[in-house]
């Protein structure tokens, strides 16, 4: 019934209005069978009988012009007007975080400093190290008329900031010993013995020299590598030792780094923050602040394994931008696609849009320019020349251990002009200029070499 009322009250109301547009309905009441309407007359509060309401009637072409004389007179018009969808810009919302990130270390004393080569043992006992080299039993190196016996040991420093103390505790050399950091001589005994050969007094002491200097060598301790080296000069029989002595800081400490991804969209002069929610409470919306903030907080940090209290007035700040700017029509790429789709190695196609709209479509011959020529290669030679084999490993010279103590180094020159290979002094050719290959020959030096190292053997021969 109310659906029936509706659209036959409905249309007596627009044929009300059509017939005398004086008459105004205000509101509609659906009464069990029955509407009632509540209106009034636009002309009964005045004895001026022609007003604007009923005036339009007659004349509709009058309402443009009286619309822009009010609307120039409105300053709700003009601020609409000039707004940015008045003015035709565009709105883009950009969003992006300031995060506070913390990370908790609590590093091993082996991450701090560690031994990677050498020495023979390395004790740890809460945040200490020592780290033990040489040979210390009792008559343990045997030696000849003065012999030369080295020890080496290589330390590597991952965060010298963590080191406390580092000290040279105990050495001890029967008979002769020096001790070096880097090179460098830090100790010696029974007598000052800083060269690389043999002792400046007699080898035989016979007795062990023993020192506790607990030298500093924390300096020494930079990040990277650092070889620890004792020489010992053996007459008969002997022995040698090195104690190396590192407290480590392995206590819980932050690393905090302040990650701000919204620096670029704030210094934008045309954004404005829209919203930012801090730490989950909202401290902008709509462009205007909320006049609420977040408490400073204090999170725990690192677990059960190394717990870090960090308090801080945030940790993280979810912003969003509005940003304008200028509407910019979409590019048209027609153009281009036709000349790429029509054109060919030897024919340019192509379409231009005139005045009137229409299109001009243009063929005309086309080359690609002479692209040049380059020479197959790069011409080289190889030479080889003779060279000693000077080379020094533990058991002594290489050259000592080969039948023949001369070998070739092979060279390769790039050709200069005319073709010619600017060989250097002593070096004999082997292949003249042109576009060499070795490739072959290279692989079957490194096969040789791999089968050589993977079928070894080491055996000792008792006496």
């Amino acid at each position: 019934m109310s659906g029936v009322l509706r659209d036959l009250g409905g249309g007596m109301v627009g044929a009300l209005t059509s017939a005398d547009p004086r008459y105004g309905v205000a509101e509609a009441v659906i009464d069990g069978p029955s509407i009632r309407y509540v209106g009034a007359q636009s002309t009964a509060c005045t004895s001026n009988q022609a007003l604007p309401q009923s005036a339009y009637k007659a004349n509709s072409a009058a309402m443009a012009s009286d619309a822009y004389t009010a609307s120039s007179s409105s300053a709700v018009f003009q601020a609409l007007a000039n707004s940015q969808i008045g003015s035709g810009t565009s709105l883009q919302y950009r969003h992006c975080t300031i995060e506070r990130t913390v990370t908790v270390l609590s590093p091993k004393p082996g991450e701090i400093i560690s031994r990677t080569a050498g020495g023979y043992a390395t004790n740890e006992a809460g945040s200490s190290l020592d780290f033990l080299m040489g040979s210390p039993s009792d008559n343990s190196l045997a030696g000849g008329s003065c012999s030369l016996v080295d020890f080496r040991m290589t330390l590597h420093v991952s965060d010298p900031a963590r080191i406390v103390d580092a000290r040279l505790t105990r050495w001890f050399a029967d008979d002769w010993g020096q001790v070096r950091i880097d090179g460098q001589v830090v100790a010696s005994g029974p007598q000052s013995w800083t060269s690389s050969g043999v002792p400046p007094a007699k080898c035989e002491q016979k007795k062990t020299y023993t020192q506790t200097p607990n030298l500093d060598i924390k300096p020494f301790l930079t990040a990277g590598d650092h070889e620890i080296w004792l020489r010992l000069a053996v007459a008969d029989e002997g022995e040698g030792f090195v104690q190396i002595h590192v407290d480590v800081d392995s206590s819980c400490k932050t690393i905090e780094q302040l990650v701000d991804g919204c620096s670029n969209i704030a210094s934008d002069t045309a954004c404005r923050i829209d919203s930012e929610m801090v730490d989950g409470v909202q401290t902008f919306l709509n462009g205007t602040a909320t006049g609420l903030k977040p408490l400073i907080q204090t999170r725990q940090m690192g677990g059960s394994a190394c717990p870090t209290e960090l308090t801080r007035d945030f940790f993280l700040k979810d912003l969003t931008y509005r940003c304008s700017g200028t509407e910019l029509a979409q590019p048209d790429t027609s153009r281009g696609a036709y000349i790429l789709d029509r054109s060919t190695e030897t024919l340019l196609a192509d379409r231009t849009r005139q005045a009137d709209g229409s299109y001009s479509e243009t063929t005309r011959p086309f080359a690609l320019p002479d692209r040049g020529s380059v020479a197959a290669c790069e011409p080289i030679c190889k030479t080889r020349k003779a060279a000693a084999n000077d080379a020094v490993a533990a058991g002594g010279t290489v050259a000592a251990k080969q039948n023949v103590p001369v070998g070739t180094e092979t060279f390769y020159h790039a050709c200069g002009a005319g073709n010619q290979c600017p060989a250097g002094p002593g070096e004999e050719i082997v292949s003249a200029c042109g576009c060499l290959d070795d490739f072959p020959e290279a692989v079957v030096m490194m096969q040789s070499v791999r089968l050589a190292g993977a079928d070894l053997v080491c055996t000792q021969v008792q006496p």
